[in-house]
């Protein structure tokens, strides 16, 4: 395995400078020779959730491992937290995509998913939804193609904005204006042009209520975005890949919605090629 971390800055020399320490973590397969080192391997850029606070351990390494044991080359994006505010984590996540693109060749890689999980999700879906907004490519200075990803997962997001939700206002430091909100609650700005995605999510989930999801699915399809979605009848928040090495706590390993990742891994590999 090929394990490097690179320092955010190193993304794009145009990305500003963030208050809070942001890396990228590689966990790739070294290339060498085998049929199934043909160029045209999935990367996938992790976005560990955490509420814009923190950024949650059991959503970034664990994953990674588990995804790349299905052949799928892994990137932990650590983007900036609060007292960061938006749009500099939408900015680091567009720059990780356009550096992966720059890099395939060495990876082997041919197309990027972007994968992320409670904020993270929120993440992964704002770069779905916004990849296109003038501010990306005007600040990081390429064209806006190269930050779509080719595939969003979204694991438990946070969608809808509301006064109480934490991720928001860790996300901005204050309330929304109409026209954040318009943004930023992403059942809200779901286009045509959103990349295929895969959502998932527990019924159970006591952070996240699983309407979130349920708007965003509604949204896609009112769209016409290919979706896959799966709601799984229990399981607490963070339960990321459901297995005991993931689990922070005991309530976490749940073996029936630990399968998402296997489906997850088939609906990629099937996704452009029928």
């Amino acid at each position: 395995m090929f394990h490097q971390i690179i320092p955010v800055d190193r993304l794009n020399d145009r990305l500003p400078a963030s208050l809070t320490e942001t890396t990228l973590t590689v966990y790739a397969r070294d290339r060498l020779g085998t049929p199934a080192d043909n160029g045209e391997r999935w990367a996938m850029l992790i976005l560990p959730g955490g509420g814009y606070r923190v950024h949650s351990v059991p959503e970034a390494e664990p994953v990674a491992l588990t995804f790349l044991q299905a052949g799928i080359q892994c990137f932990v994006l650590n983007y900036a937290l609060a007292p960061d505010t938006y749009p500099q984590q939408l900015l680091e996540a567009a720059a990780a995509v356009a550096w992966i693109r720059e890099h395939q060749q060495e990876y082997g890689v041919s197309r990027v998913a972007v994968c992320g999980f409670s904020a993270g999700g929120h993440l992964a879906g704002c770069l779905a939804n916004l990849w296109r907004l003038p501010l990306l490519s005007e600040t990081l200075g390429r064209p806006s193609e190269c930050f779509r990803p080719d595939a969003a997962i979204l694991s438990y997001p946070v969608i809808t904005w509301s006064l109480e939700n934490e991720s928001f206002r860790n996300l901005l430091g204050r309330p929304l204006t109409e026209e954040e909100q318009q943004l930023l609650s992403l059942e809200r700005s779901v286009t045509p042009e959103n990349p295929p995605t895969f959502l998932w999510a527990t019924v159970t989930d006591e952070m996240v209520p699983v309407q979130n999801s349920m708007n965003y699915a509604q949204a896609l399809l009112n769209a016409g975005v290919s979706l896959e979605f799966h709601l799984f009848h229990r399981g607490p928040h963070v339960t990321s890949v459901g297995t005991p090495e993931s689990a922070y706590r005991r309530g976490c390993v749940n073996p029936h919605a630990a399968h998402w990742t296997e489906l997850c891994a088939e609906w990629l590999k099937e996704l452009y090629h029928g």
